[in-house]
């Protein structure tokens, strides 16, 4: 028998043509656990899967779908064989819930209890640092996740430490690593951790929804930001962390603070400490002009009325001292005219002399011998002269 030989575009369109020929394939319906969720130009694109196989799906006009990761639902539509990429889908025309997700019972059962033992409670979030100088993150070494990390922090603040922990965010055991990181940083001076991975399936985001890394994520003493998956994702390490972040680059905004914002707010509160230091200097000069003035015032109309009280009392005692001039100058004058008349200089000008013997002044005649040698002293010169004759009166 002879081998046809076909091309890719034949041979894909004849199975699509198999595939339309079957009846009963137009119109069924199928049941498995979503996966792979997205909305993309208003269609959802997805996957159902149960043990062993997985089948590629698609809804048209599905904005308000609501249906996520993890639901079991039941899937009623037709097969379709896309000839240009060989690619087979089921073209769904309703969707209805058809139970839960072994995996996504398990996640809500375990979310219930670590809610009700209160670790997802706000008011034992602890609070991030305002200025963070080192920032810790554990998360896979490669990939899109740190390369959107350290954008945004060297964007906002190229000063700010990045310290990576290298961790699978990925698989069985990842949680392990991820445990590991945040003990490495529990004991280093980073002052906030970023756990972080990119989308993925609600199966690929198992390692965060995990007991351990719970515990240890509430336990931790460094405040913790989760960035796991897409905005639309929720990881129980979103609600047991201090504060849940939508995204990788979102985390990082959060962590890194902008330095130039800081300096700008730091310039402007200088700026108002300054323009607040200026006014009260210039109301502290103001008042202290006024009260110079208010003292300088009042001490001039002190220093007025004292003048006054000390010209008046210069004055009085003026007086007093004229007065009392006057009157010691008329005692003066009497005295001096008492003793000009005590005078013997006086007396003898009157016609009077004084009789000297041996340079001693004789007061009486009965100090007089005869024939003793005297001198008499008139006013204008001395006469010598010789006792003849002594009578007593």
């Amino acid at each position: 028998m002879e081998t046809i030989k076909l091309n890719i575009t034949q041979l894909n369109t004849i199975i699509k043509r198999i595939i339309d020929a079957e009846e009963f394939l137009q119109t069924i319906s199928v049941y498995g656990e979503v996966t792979n969720f997205k909305v993309s130009a208003g269609n959802a694109y997805f996957d159902i899967k149960e043990d062993g196989a997985q089948l590629a799906c698609i809804k048209f006009g599905a904005t308000d779908l609501d249906i996520h990761n993890g639901d079991m639902v039941l899937l009623t539509g037709r097969l379709n064989y896309y000839v240009k990429t060989g690619r087979l889908s089921f073209i769904a025309s309703r969707i209805e819930p058809y139970g839960l997700g072994e995996l996504y019972k398990q996640y809500l059962l375990l979310k219930a209890k670590l809610e009700a033992e209160g670790l997802f409670d706000e008011s034992r979030k602890k609070e991030l640092p305002r200025f963070a100088n080192k920032v810790g993150v554990v998360t896979s070494e490669t990939g899109a996740v740190i390369r959107d990390i350290v954008h945004v922090a060297r964007k906002k603040n190229p000063f700010t430490d990045i310290i990576v922990y290298p961790a699978r965010v990925q698989g069985a055991g990842a949680e392990n690593e991820i445990v590991e990181g945040l003990e490495y940083f529990e004991n280093s001076d980073v002052d906030v951790v970023i756990i972080a991975r990119g989308g993925g399936s609600f199966e690929d985001l198992a390692p965060f929804n995990t007991e351990k890394l719970a515990r240890k994520i509430f336990e931790c003493k460094k405040p913790i930001i989760s960035a796991v998956g897409h905005e639309t994702d929720f990881s129980l390490s979103d609600f047991v962390s201090d504060m849940r972040a939508p995204t990788p680059s979102v985390a990082a905004e959060i962590a890194f603070y902008d330095f130039r914002l800081a300096l700008a707010n730091l310039q402007e509160k200088i700026n108002g400490i300054s323009d607040s230091a200026t006014m009260l200097a210039d109301k502290k000069r103001e008042h202290v002009y006024d009260t110079q003035k208010q003292i300088y015032d009042g001490y001039k109309g002190i220093v007025a009325n004292s003048y006054l009280e000390y010209k008046n009392l210069v004055s009085d005692m003026a007086n007093k001292y004229e007065l009392a001039i006057t009157a010691n100058r008329a005692k003066l004058d009497k005295l001096v005219l008492a003793t000009e008349k005590s005078n013997p200089l006086t007396i003898l000008k009157n016609g009077y002399a004084i009789v000297e013997k041996s340079d001693k002044k004789v007061a009486h005649s009965s100090d007089l011998k005869i024939k003793d040698d005297i001198k008499i002293r008139f006013d204008d010169g001395l006469v010598s002269a010789v006792v003849t004759n002594k009578e007593d009166l």
